[in-house]
């Protein structure tokens, strides 16, 4: 079996990425994985930190900032004939959990995989932390969480590379499959820090939603067309949800009456979280 590549693209990660690879290392086989670092448009030590954590990963540097640049240049440099494995930097997840997310691209059974994600609250605030008890109750989830971890066979990495400069990347490759191409891995866990504070939290659910239209306008539309009438169906008959998907939902929809006044110069926006970074 060739190895498969695990593309980690890097923006200014300094402070996390030493705790991405750590987790990454635990029991990593170098006969199987084969680790490129991307690091894009850093005014950091990004680049140097991956080299002093884990001297066997290779380091991608390029000025031009953008993770599906980076992600085009670490897939150039990656072979073709193996699975790819798509990992955010500030993820933690085991070599463990990637082999099992890698079972059924070996097993030609499904040309995408992804994984259970678990989202840690501990550092946030009472209302970031009721944003994510009403987001969990998305049916969505029931078949794992494709973004942030996922991994795709050679068939199917050739299906969507190289990708389109946009800033849905996950949401573009999601879309790329049908549903019943892509493998949904129980044994797969890994990690991600919610956001501190709820400004925090609503930059990054308008990147999300941008990115989402993005796809949407390159002809790809999202499957999921009665998340919302699931969960109030669920807010009804479970008090325990009931207020945390209300407002879940009232974030959402100011999000999204944000984003109806924005200009076109904003929409390539990409706003991310530093605060859960710096929690980290």
């Amino acid at each position: 079996m060739r190895k498969a590549t695990i593309l980690i693209p890097a923006h200014n990660e300094e402070a996390v990425i030493a705790r991405t690879l750590w987790y990454l290392a635990k029991g990593l086989r170098l006969d199987d994985f084969r680790v490129v670092v991307i690091a894009n448009g850093c005014s950091d030590a990004t680049a140097a930190r991956v080299r002093a954590v884990m001297p066997h990963a290779e380091v991608i540097e390029t000025e031009r900032r953008g993770k599906c640049h980076a992600l085009n240049l670490g897939f150039k440099a990656s072979c073709k004939s193996a699975p790819i494995v798509c990992l955010d930097a500030d993820l933690d997840v085991t070599s463990e959990s990637l082999a099992a997310l890698l079972a059924p691209l070996n097993s030609g059974t499904a040309l995408a995989s992804c994984g259970k994600m678990e989202v840690i609250t501990s550092e946030s605030s009472a209302a970031v932390r009721a944003f994510y008890h009403g987001w969990r109750s998305n049916p969505y989830f029931s078949q794992g969480k494709f973004g942030g971890l996922f991994a795709l066979s050679p068939e199917g990495a050739a299906r969507v590379f190289p990708l389109p400069e946009i800033i849905g990347d996950d949401e573009y490759i999601r879309r790329s499959f049908d549903q019943r191409e892509v493998a949904f891995v129980p044994d797969c866990r890994f990690s991600a820090r919610a956001p501190v504070g709820l400004p925090e939290l609503i930059r990054v659910r308008r990147r999300s939603i941008r990115g989402a239209k993005q796809v949407t306008g390159l002809g790809k539309p999202s499957p999921e067309r009665k998340s919302i009438a699931i969960m109030l169906r669920r807010a009804l008959v479970s008090r325990t949800d009931t207020l945390p998907i209300a407002f879940y939902l009232l974030v959402m929809s100011w999000v999204r009456l944000c984003l109806m006044f924005e200009g076109q110069a904003t929409h390539l926006r990409w706003e991310r979280d530093l605060s859960s970074r710096a929690a980290g």
